[in-house]
């Protein structure tokens, strides 16, 4: 099986973004996505995302069945919006596999309070649960805590990781873990979800960029930030292989896990 784990940048860079979905939608089972914006308005979000990009993104993807985790409405990346808008992540499950049960859990968070403000809105974890082969599966996916732009260690991003581990203690069977979670790698944030057994593929593969081209050009090469997304399996998941793609889609690349 194959999940493709990718922040989308609400689609700012539109068409490479929906040929790289559609083109690998052939052999891929789930598509884990955040940043999503759903609208039924075709308008460009302050920072040149699409308020619609959710519409595109299940036109592009008609053969799997669209589980969106909603984490604030009307919010358009950096103001409160006038029209309506909702923002949130989404896991694309192909058709055939039957979903035993899905659902989210807010990590870090709670309301929004507008532009500057800490937290400035709800973060989730989004799963799904499977049966392949008899055997259970969780696919979950994370988009973490943007504040502080460091991707540092804080006690909002402890106590996410410590909401992490505690759901991982608590599913049955294999776990595939992967998103968006704004930390760099050398965090104690990191290691909390290590020390549950969880295998860090980022580590494990040599993986020394999250972010690609489209990311680095924003900054000069000492602000520069390699890291914000991680995967991580279970020790019984039979991985056959990891890869980070640099394919400009995103100011992040996306996180291809395959397993058997």
């Amino acid at each position: 099986m194959k999940a493709i784990y990718l922040n989308i940048w609400a689609g700012k860079v539109f068409e490479p973004l929906i040929a790289y979905i559609r083109a690998a939608a052939a052999d891929t089972d789930f598509f884990c996505l955040q940043e999503v914006f759903d609208s039924p308005l075709a308008r460009t979000v302050s920072w040149s995302g699409r308020a619609d990009i959710f519409t595109h993104l299940k036109n592009a993807l008609p053969e799997f069945t669209p589980f969106f985790s909603l984490t604030v409405e009307n919010f358009d990346g950096d103001r409160q919006t006038d029209f309506p808008m909702l923002h949130g992540n989404v896991i694309f499950a192909r058709k055939e596999i039957p979903i035993l049960s899905h659902g989210d859990l807010l990590i870090a968070g709670e309301t929004w309070a507008g532009p500057g403000t800490s937290p400035i809105f709800p973060h989730k974890l989004q799963y799904v649960r499977i049966k392949v082969s008899g055997m259970l599966y969780t696919i979950a996916s994370v988009h973490g805590t943007a504040f502080p732009g460091s991707k540092a260690d804080t006690p909002e991003r402890i106590a996410q990781s410590q909401k992490i581990a505690d759901f991982l203690a608590d599913e049955k069977g294999r776990k595939i873990l992967g998103g968006d979670f704004n930390l760099m790698p050398d965090t104690e944030s990191v290691s909390m979800i290590e020390r549950t057994g969880m295998r860090n593929l980022i580590k494990e593969y040599g993986i020394t960029d999250t972010r690609g081209r489209l990311s680095h050009a924003q900054y000069t090469e000492s602000q520069r930030q390699y890291f914000a997304d991680f995967a991580f399996t279970s020790p019984d998941v039979l991985v056959k292989n990891f890869t980070v793609p640099q394919v400009e889609i995103s100011d992040h690349l996306p996180l291809v896990v395959e397993w058997t």
